[in-house]
C-alpha cells in the first residue's frame, strides 16, 4: 500500500473569484431597483396616512366650528388643525408634527433647513360652475359649500423647488408660508389640455410615481395621476 498523500484545501482561483463578484453585482443590480420601489411605496403609504389624518382633523374642526374649515387664511390651515392631530405642537413651533411632512418630499441640500410643511391647501373660489379662472378664498368657508365632498380636494402634495421658501416651524414670518395655498389654474401641474407642466405649480406633479396624494373633504385620501388633477376637483359646485 502506497503512502497516503495529505489532502490540501484548494482555494478559489482569481477567475472563479471574479465570476462570483460578477454574479453578486448582477444580482445587486436586479434587486436594488425592486428595493427602491418598495421603499418608495412605503413612503407613499405613510404620506397617504398623513393626509387621511389631516382629512379627519378637518372634519373634527368643522364639527366644532359651525362647519367652517381653514383655507386661504392669515392663520395658516395647518396651525388651525394642529389641535386635532395626535402629535401636538404650538403656533410658534410645529417642527415635530410629522403628519405635515411627506416622506418623499425632496431632502434638503447640505446646510439647507428641512421643509416642515409639504402639503398645500385648496383656497380656490369660483364665480360660477363654468368659471375657469377663479380667485383666492380669503378666510375660512363652510365645508357644506362643497356639494360633492368625496370629489373635492382639500389638501395635496406640495411641489418643491428652489423658489419655495423653507417653512421652518419656528415663528415663521408670513412671507415664508404664503405659497402653501392653491388659488389659480397655474398652481396645478398641467394646463387645461394636459400639455405641459406649470412653472407656477403648487400641487406636485410627480411626487409619487406620476402623480400626487390628495385629501378630500369627506375625510378620505387617494392617489391621482398629475394629468387628472384638474380645476373641477377644487370647485364647491361642479359643472
Amino acid at each position: 500500500m502506497g503512502d497516503l498523500q495529505p489532502k490540501t484545501n484548494r482555494g478559489f482561483t482569481l477567475i472563479e473569484l471574479l465570476v462570483v463578484i460578477a454574479i453578486i453585482a448582477i444580482l445587486a443590480a436586479m434587486l436594488l431597483p425592486a428595493l427602491a420601489k418598495a421603499k418608495e411605496k412605503g413612503r407613499a403609504t405613510l404620506c397617504m396616512n398623513n393626509l387621511k389624518q389631516i382629512g379627519l382633523a378637518t372634519i373634527l374642526h368643522a364639527d366644532d366650528n359651525d362647519d367652517m374649515i381653514p383655507r386661504g387664511d392669515a392663520v395658516r390651515w395647518y396651525l388651525v388643525l394642529m389641535k386635532y392631530l395626535p402629535e401636538g405642537g404650538t403656533q410658534r413651533d410645529y417642527r415635530n408634527i410629522r403628519i405635515f411632512r411627506c416622506p418623499s418630499y425632496p431632502k434638503p441640500r447640505r446646510r439647507q433647513k428641512s421643509q416642515v410643511i409639504t402639503y398645500t391647501v385648496n383656497a380656490w373660489r369660483f364665480n360660477s360652475p363654468r368659471d375657469m379662472n377663479g380667485y383666492q378664498q380669503i378666510g375660512p368657508s363652510k365645508i357644506t359649500n362643497f356639494k360633492q365632498p368625496a370629489n373635492s380636494v382639500y389638501v395635496g402634495d406640495s411641489s418643491a423647488g428652489s423658489w419655495r421658501p423653507i417653512i421652518t416651524g419656528l415663528n415663521d414670518p408670513n412671507n415664508n408660508t404664503w405659497l402653501n395655498d392653491v388659488w389659480r389654474p397655474s398652481h396645478l401641474p398641467y394646463n387645461y389640455n394636459g400639455k405641459y407642466l406649470s412653472n407656477d405649480r403648487r400641487i406636485a406633479a410627480k411626487r409619487h410615481s406620476s402623480g400626487a396624494n390628495l385629501a378630500y373633504l369627506d375625510g378620505h385620501a387617494g392617489y391621482l395621476d398629475g394629468k387628472r388633477i384638474v380645476i373641477d376637483l377644487f370647485r364647491e359646485h361642479k359643472p
